[in-house]
C-alpha cells in the first residue's frame, strides 16, 4: 500500500504553482488557527475551509486521501466534542445528564450544547490546521521545496532536516504496512484482534521492527549523504530553477483576499 500523503507528479495549477505560494498558504493557514477561539468563529473557519477544499479540488487530489485524513481525525474530534461537552464552564443548556460533580465552574456530570458547540469549532479548527500541509507535500517535490526554502536563505541543515522529516513520514506508512503484511504471513493478524487484545500484546511485534529498519535506513541515509558531499563548503547546485508567473501572483491574491476577509469576520 502506497502512503496516501507522499508527492504526486501532476500537470495540474497548484502543482504548477510556486513553492513559496503554497508555503505562504501553510503559514497564514497557521495564523488563522492561532487566534483566540471563539464559539462564534465557526463561519471563519467554514470560508477558509472552502479555500481548502478548492485548493484541493484543483489539484485533483484523490477523495480516498482526504477520507484518510478524516479517519486519523476522527478520534480527535470526538475526544474534542466529549471533553468541552463535559467540561465547558460556560454552558448553560443540558442535552444529557449523568449526574452532578461540581468541579470549579463546570458540572462534570453534565454535557452541555454550549460545550457540544465549542467541541465542534475545536473539531473544524484542527481540521483547518491539518488539511494545508498535505496539500503542500502532495504538490510540492523534495527538490522544489529545497529551492523555495534556498531562496528565503534558510540555513541547508535546516532545509535538509525539514525535507528528512516529510521523507520519513511516508517512509514510516510504507514499513509499518510491510511489517502488517509480514506479520498477516506468520498468522499474527492485528486487524483481527479486540481493542484490549491490541493494547496488551499488538504492537510489539510491529513497533521493535520498525524502530529497527528506521535505524538501517538512517544509516543509509548518512552514507549517500557524504557520498553526495553534504555539508562541503561550496554553494551548492540546485537540481530545479524556480521562476515565478502571473498565475503565481493571482493564486497569492486570492489567498491573501481570503486570508484578510477571514480576519475581518472574525475581528469585526
Amino acid at each position: 500500500m502506497q502512503p496516501v500523503f507522499r508527492y504526486t507528479k501532476l500537470d495540474t495549477p497548484i502543482h504548477r504553482l510556486h513553492p513559496l505560494v503554497k508555503l505562504a498558504y501553510v503559514l497564514l493557514t497557521l495564523v488563522l488557527v492561532m487566534y483566540p477561539i471563539r464559539p462564534t468563529d465557526m463561519p471563519v473557519l467554514l470560508v477558509w475551509l472552502g479555500l481548502s477544499a478548492l485548493l484541493w479540488a484543483v489539484a485533483r487530489i484523490e477523495l480516498r486521501r482526504f477520507g484518510t485524513l478524516m479517519k486519523i481525525l476522527v478520534g480527535t474530534f470526538i475526544f474534542l466534542i466529549l471533553i468541552q461537552g463535559f467540561t465547558y464552564r460556560f454552558g448553560k443548556t443540558p442535552l444529557i445528564t449523568l449526574g452532578h460533580l461540581r468541579l470549579w465552574e463546570a458540572d462534570l456530570g453534565v454535557i452541555t450544547r454550549e460545550g457540544v458547540w465549542f467541541g465542534v469549532v475545536l473539531s473544524v479548527r484542527v481540521l483547518a490546521a491539518t488539511s494545508s500541509l498535505p496539500l503542500f507535500v502532495m504538490t510540492t517535490s523534495s527538490s522544489e521545496i529545497m529551492t523555495a526554502l534556498a531562496k528565503l536563505r534558510v540555513p541547508r541543515t535546516a532545509t535538509f532536516m525539514i525535507v528528512s522529516a516529510l521523507s520519513f513520514t511516508t517512509l514510516i506508512f510504507e514499513m509499518w504496512s510491510s511489517i502488517l503484511e509480514a506479520q498477516k504471513l506468520r498468522a499474527f493478524d492485528i486487524e483481527r484482534m479486540n481493542v484490549f487484545k491490541r493494547a496488551l500484546k499488538a504492537y510489539v511485534p510491529i513497533i521493535t521492527p520498525l524502530i529497527l529498519l528506521l535505524f538501517r535506513k538512517a544509516n543509509d541515509f548518512q552514507i549517500a549523504m557524504e557520498t553526495k558531499g553534504f555539508g562541503a563548503p561550496v554553494e551548492p547546485t540546485e537540481i530545479e530553477t524556480l521562476t515565478s508567473r502571473p498565475a503565481d501572483f493571482l493564486w497569492l491574491g486570492l489567498v491573501v483576499a481570503v486570508f484578510v476577509g477571514c480576519t475581518v469576520l472574525k475581528f469585526a
